[in-house]
């Protein structure tokens, strides 16, 4: 629910300030690009604002975009901008669609946020129609690695989001007989004019960085130990890199269970 709220609270700033979200949307398509995979019915889960949906509707008209997402104030920007975007308010833990309803699903920069675990998975390989794909961003555990650069005593009162790293996603995957997994990284790195420009492009883009039950404050000297430790001496600017973990797997058209008995998808049971 938190989490829900901070992203709707910057509904209306999120994309001034989504430079990074735009820039992941661009690689994760490219990835599409290059999967020879039949695609006509997409799912966007976490989709806020529309852009990854929309980028995907102008590069190919013909396929029918559904865009899915908790907060109901980044679904109204994202009507805004396209009045006929298909817009549907649901979260990723309870999909309200039937089974085998789609040939693809993305999601960019969101899972992270979410109980993750292998029956999330299980929910998006039970949404998939048989050879669907599942094409997938989300943030690594060297995001925003130049705050750990900070003082142990100013880190406990920041109290980091603990991503996980990608050999977790690629269990997930096997977990649920998703096939053929791929998971890589890449890490990203902004560069800003100033400490309170960075700052700022977090807030605007509700991506809280750190554990919000952690009411410490941080004292006036304790900001400036946190600021020298974001700034890059050689370009004159503040940093702040993004690891981003990339993942995709097929469904398999016939599902098996352990014997290699042939099984129906209905009756794959979550544990």
């Amino acid at each position: 629910m938190k989490i829900k709220n901070s992203f709707s609270k910057r509904a209306q700033t999120y994309d001034s300030q989504s430079f990074i979200q735009k820039e992941v949307n661009k690689r994760l398509i490219e990835r599409l690009d290059l999967i020879k995979h039949h695609k006509s019915k997409i799912l966007d889960i976490g989709s806020g604002t529309g852009k990854l949906s929309q980028d995907i509707e102008e590069k190919y008209p013909s396929i029918n975009v559904t865009s899915m997402d908790t907060s109901l104030e980044m679904l109204q920007v994202h009507k805004k901008k396209n009045y006929n975007a298909n817009c549907i308010a649901g979260n990723a833990e309870n999909p309200p669609f039937k089974l085998a309803s789609f040939d693809t699903i993305l999601s960019s920069l969101m899972l992270h946020w979410c109980d993750i675990d292998s029956n999330l998975f299980l929910n998006f390989f039970d949404l998939l129609k048989p050879n669907g794909l599942l094409l997938f961003s989300v943030s690594g555990p060297d995001t925003f690695k130049e705050f750990k650069k900070c003082p142990e005593h100013v880190l406990e009162k920041l109290r980091f989001h603990k991503f996980l790293d990608m050999h977790h996603y690629g269990d997930f995957l096997l977990n649920v007989n998703f096939k053929d997994p791929v998971v890589d990284n890449e890490q990203i790195t902004l560069e800003f004019s100033s400490f309170d420009y960075l700052l700022k492009s977090i807030r605007y883009t509700g991506t809280n960085i750190t554990d919000t039950s952690n009411k410490a404050q941080i004292t006036k000297s304790e900001y400036n130990i946190i600021k020298s430790c974001l700034y890059n001496h050689v370009s004159e600017s503040f940093e702040l890199t993004y690891d981003i973990i990339f993942g995709y797997a097929l469904k398999p058209a016939k599902t098996l269970d352990k014997s290699g008995k042939l099984i129906k998808i209905k009756e794959i049971k979550k544990e």
